[in-house]
């Protein structure tokens, strides 16, 4: 069947009323509605689809992505051993590295600086995934903001896990977690390690290998 077409072109626009107009009417239903949400609100708070934040926080899952947590060996030194993968597998490159040769020779490099660009990271965890000494997790932590674009650079002050103090809001992504069935890596923090610098300089004086490392041939 046809369709209904409806003309339109001849009518005019009625002009609006005096109170129409003054738009006062309007206002005052607006101010019936948002007035009867308040009164409900204040009645049945604890049915609200919101939460009081600050005052109130939500439980979010072990596998959120937060901040950036560095790990500590069970002597308090830095599991990171600057081998550069989280940067190389960070797609926003906000990442920056700086190695140094460690003091104890058992554990080789160690970052003399890292840094992490907060406004430039996107939270997605590669560096966690990428990081062979589970050296490397994300918290919980979401209320990062900034007043200057320097305090948005975490350096290792800030991203370092203080021994024996909690996490703020636990902890969030890592590659291993309890009862799953998957072992963390294991790296020279679980070896004895002897005091001192393991006599790295009486080996470059002497010309000497370090323990452990092989034989160059001459070709």
């Amino acid at each position: 069947m046809p369709a209904n077409v409806v003309d339109i072109t001849d009518r005019e626009p009625s002009s609006p009323s005096f109170a129409t107009r003054l738009y006062l009417p309007e206002i005052f239903k607006g101010m019936l509605v948002t007035i009867g949400h308040l009164l409900r609100n204040i009645v049945a708070i604890g049915k609200l689809p919101t939460i009081l934040y600050p005052e109130q926080k939500r439980n979010y899952s072990e596998r959120f992505r937060g901040k950036h947590i560095l790990k500590t060996r069970d002597d308090g030194t830095l599991k990171c051993v600057a081998c550069y993968m989280c940067a190389q597998a960070c797609p926003a490159d906000c990442i920056q590295i700086v190695a140094g040769e460690h003091p104890k020779i058992a554990y080789e490099k160690y970052p003399v600086v890292f840094n992490i660009d907060m406004l430039r990271c996107v939270m997605c965890g590669f560096c966690v995934d990428a990081c062979p000494k589970d050296a490397i997790w994300m918290s919980r932590d979401y209320e990062l903001s900034f007043f200057t674009r320097h305090e948005s650079v975490f350096d290792i002050s800030r991203l370092v896990e203080k021994p024996g103090a909690p996490v703020k809001d636990g902890y969030g992504y890592r590659p291993y977690y309890p009862g799953d069935g998957t072992v963390p890596p294991t790296d020279a923090s679980s070896a004895p390690v002897v005091p001192g610098d393991g006599g790295r300089k009486e080996l470059r004086e002497k010309g000497l290998l370090l323990p452990g490392a092989a034989p160059t041939v001459a070709r």
